[in-house]
């Protein structure tokens, strides 16, 4: 019970990672290029994206993939 409590609490942090990715999508022809709003959306993607990866391979070895 409480393996699948852990589950769904790192399936709820995913979707909300997941919309946050939506949010920082890089757009040269919106943003610019070489700007600081450019910049600024491609570091949130990282952070965002290495914290989607960790999330993956924590329900990975939970066994919920």
């Amino acid at each position: 019970m409480e393996q699948n409590n852990q589950i769904q609490k790192i399936k709820n942090k995913l979707q909300r990672i997941e919309s946050e990715l939506d949010k920082c999508r890089t757009s040269t022809m919106q943003d610019g290029w070489q700007t600081s709003k450019h910049a600024k959306k491609s570091r949130k993607w990282d952070f965002y994206a290495q914290e989607k990866m960790s999330l993956l391979n924590q329900l990975d070895k939970l066994g919920a993939l």
